[in-house]
């Protein structure tokens, strides 16, 4: 049995002061739509976390920079992710009607869209962003805090040093199995298999739109990818 980490602290909108900035603290950044509660169950059962006296888990909020903590970053495909995204948002809020409320603006952009593919199509006319586009896209959970909200200021001073782990959706179990020693099989909040296909296709239009909307998305990713030296069948599937 492996031994309890003395103290285990879930974080979500806390004061970042309460995180301890230590060589026994290990941060993992949840980015959303990246299969990041199944991660952080694996996290939590890993003897390879136990030795972490502290394990925090930040999720829709900016995780705090600091000199001396250890990171586990959780990361997917930006175009990949925002197609997720959006099914999961149209299906919580239009379909099931749950959190209709939950944020000005979204049920409206979801609803008057239908679905990604035709928002990303109105993301520019030509080469010029359209302002009303963008905004509607930005009032979708999770499409607003994208892959550089998350991680655009971390990325400023995160050192090798600091980077406990790199985990891709794409190849979530393995990662997990290698980097955690931990056989998953929960799978929680993964939507694919009940969306229809039609849902998940874009045209390539839309992800040229993506790609150009989600630049910094990209960045991040390439600049994550050089640090932690994934191998490169891996940023062939998160660049593309």
């Amino acid at each position: 049995m492996r031994p309890k980490q003395s103290f285990l602290k879930a974080f979500h909108f806390l004061d970042k002061q309460e995180i301890v900035d230590s060589e026994d603290s290990l941060v993992y950044v949840h980015i959303g739509k990246c299969g990041g509660r199944t991660l952080w169950d694996a996290l939590k059962s890993s003897t390879s976390t136990a030795g972490f006296a502290n394990l925090y888990h930040v999720h829709i909020d900016k995780p705090p920079v600091l000199k001396h903590a250890k990171y586990a970053i959780v990361i997917r495909n930006p175009i990949q992710r925002a197609i997720s995204a959006f099914n999961w948002r149209h299906k919580l809020v239009v379909q099931e009607k749950k959190q209709i409320r939950r944020f000005k603006g979204e049920y409206d952009a979801l609803v008057k869209y239908g679905n990604i593919n035709k928002l990303a199509e109105s993301l520019y006319v030509g080469d010029e962003l359209e302002l009303q586009a963008s905004r509607d896209f930005l009032t979708i959970h999770h499409l607003k805090e994208d892959v550089n909200f998350y991680l655009g200021n971390l990325l400023k001073s995160l050192s090798v040093d600091q980077l406990f782990a790199v985990f891709a959706t794409e190849s979530l179990n393995r990662d997990i199995e290698n980097q955690l020693g931990v056989h998953n099989e929960s799978n929680h909040h993964e939507n694919s298999s009940s969306t229809p296909d039609v849902a998940k296709q874009i045209t390539s239009l839309a992800a040229t739109n993506l790609r150009k909307f989600l630049a910094r998305d990209y960045a991040c990713l390439e600049q994550l990818l050089d640090i932690n030296h994934l191998c490169e069948a891996d940023r062939t599937v998160l660049l593309k």
